[in-house]
């Protein structure tokens, strides 16, 4: 059943979405700092198991250490259908605490999990915590933590509606021209630092589409700015320095929630991305508008043909009835 929206999006708690980034600060590069990176890759596996999750350990070689992937899921009561997945990535950039890049993305996931916990969704629900999403030490590679992943979800033949990445959602800046936008970007941008991006692919427009739409409807207050690069990406290089790029890659639809990282946050890869230079009403604002996104997306027409397994009294429903 469609839960009451309203009421789950006003259980978000700023005041825990500062206690997560405040606990996720600090160094914590892959190779430089890895016994830092796996107190907080504990601190993520133990959040998620108080909230009732099955959680496990995905293992990502490195060098001659392992990295883990923190992954929690809740089991959909429709077999066979596509899954969904919230990520976010826990390691920081060489020498910054990382409060924004990326502890802010960790803490709505953390949060959107909490709210959530109680839910029976159709579809299987997989929140993911990557590692080594940046550049490490003697080695250009990136995003090594979700293409483990990926490698692993395609492998198995799992099915993804979509993937919601989220990369850098805590800073905003309200002063006028504040905002800056990558070449080629042509569309109107507020002047102003205060919107979510969310970037698609060309197969994930629909998503991005419907995650516009949901955020529209239930959190007004927060501005959205939609846009799909055209080639994957490729003509701008910045659109996929994170994750979502490793599901596009694979032919996963993806989305992209981010603040613009580099294009607002002067103290993005510095020693100044700390905890008190976020703003915590835009990532509640963002932690809402991802409740309601997932749950949008859980909806399942009943007049589509019934996977297999299908429970026989939900078939009873009328057509074009929504879960």
């Amino acid at each position: 059943m469609k839960p009451d929206i309203r009421h789950l999006i006003g259980a978000v708690s700023g005041e825990r979405l500062r206690g997560h980034v405040v606990a996720l600060e600090g160094l914590r590069h892959g190779w430089e700092n890895f016994p830092a990176l796996e107190e907080r890759a504990s601190y993520v596996e133990e959040t998620l198991k108080s909230f009732g999750y099955q959680v496990e350990s995905e293992p990502v070689p490195f060098r001659t250490r392992t990295y883990r992937n923190i992954i929690a899921t809740i089991e959909g009561v429709i077999p066979g259908l596509p899954w969904l997945l919230v990520g976010a990535h826990y390691d920081s950039p060489l020498g910054s605490p990382g409060a924004d890049d990326n502890a802010s993305g960790v803490a709505v996931l953390l949060e959107v999990a909490r709210i959530l916990s109680e839910w029976r969704p159709a579809k299987t629900i997989q929140f993911v915590a990557f590692t080594l999403e940046e550049r490490q030490s003697y080695d250009a590679t990136i995003l090594r933590g979700s293409r483990e992943f990926v490698r692993r979800a395609s492998e198995a033949g799992r099915r993804y509606d979509v993937a919601l990445i989220l990369e850098c959602v805590g800073y905003t800046d309200r002063s006028k021209r504040s905002q800056i936008l990558p070449r080629l970007i042509t569309i109107p941008v507020p002047e102003t630092a205060d919107f979510l991006a969310v970037i698609a692919a060309r197969r994930s427009k629909p998503a991005m589409e419907r995650f516009h739409r949901a955020a529209a409807e239930y959190v007004p207050e927060l501005p959205v700015v939609p846009y799909a690069v055209p080639f994957n990406g490729y003509l701008i290089p910045q659109s996929r320095c994170s994750d979502h790029s490793s599901f596009w890659d694979a032919g996963y639809p993806a989305l992209m929630l981010t603040d613009t990282a580099m294009f607002r946050n002067p103290n993005y890869h510095t020693l100044r991305d700390t905890s008190d230079t976020l703003d915590y009403g835009f990532m509640a604002d963002v932690n809402r508008a991802v409740i309601a996104a997932v749950i949008s997306f859980d909806q399942v027409p009943v007049a589509d043909p019934l996977p297999a397994g299908y429970p026989a009294k939900l078939a009873l429903c009328k057509p074009g009835t929504i879960l």
